[in-house]
């Protein structure tokens, strides 16, 4: 316990130091990163989007599972029409032959529906991290901006957090925290034109059978 105190007391000091000379230096600025992500307007709007089209994809993939419903049944009434005596030799026949079709059409709708649905998770993942990278571009453009205008050397991100979920940032003027301003400058340019309703995405392609 005490070397584990020793530790934290050289880093703690490592830390002040450090402090100092960036004051030294030139200003230390504070940010809540989370914060200004959450309440851009830009953020709410393509996070419609995102929903949105998870829609799409949600209900074309109800679409499939109910088509493989349909197969499954037709496959199960041909296999029972296969066994039925009362039939003749040539019905039992082709119902044998239909009920191997529609199996291979049962096999080739799952291929179909898990292909689907691996893509489809994919390409959301894509657009979420597309969208939030350029967000995020322009959140750091505008904070360098601001930094480079009032001068801060360094700016700190108040909203992170240590691996004991505690945050990272314990202390800081109020005066140093530039958040508010960064919020305000980045949601200037909102109008209703911008804020309307993103329009519906178009239903997804067919996935192409295996």
């Amino acid at each position: 316990m005490r070397m584990i105190r020793n530790i934290l007391a050289a880093l703690l000091l490592v830390s002040a130091l450090a402090a100092g000379a960036a004051a030294e230096n030139g200003r230390i600025g504070v940010v809540n990163l989370e914060k200004i992500f959450r309440e851009y307007y830009k953020s709410r709007i393509a996070e419609d989007a995102i929903k949105q089209q998870a829609e799409v994809y949600r209900t074309y993939l109800m679409r499939l599972n109910d088509q493989l419903r349909t197969l499954k049944e037709e496959a199960r009434a041909a296999r029972l029409n296969s066994q039925n005596l009362a039939l003749s030799e040539a019905d039992r026949k082709a119902a044998v032959d239909k009920a191997d079709a529609k199996a291979r059409q049962v096999s080739q709708k799952e291929a179909e529906i898990e292909l689907y649905a691996t893509e489809g998770s994919a390409s959301l993942r894509k657009v979420e991290q597309q969208k939030r990278e350029a967000i995020m571009a322009e959140i750091y453009q505008e904070i360098r901006r601001r930094a480079a205008a009032e001068g801060y050397a360094f700016v700190l991100d108040s909203s992170g957090k240590t691996m004991n979920e505690q945050p990272t940032l314990l202390l800081c003027p109020p005066s140093s925290d530039f958040t508010a301003a960064v919020l305000t400058e980045l949601n200037r340019t909102r109008t209703k034109k911008v804020d309307a309703p993103a329009p519906k995405p178009a239903p997804p392609e067919p996935v192409s059978k295996p």
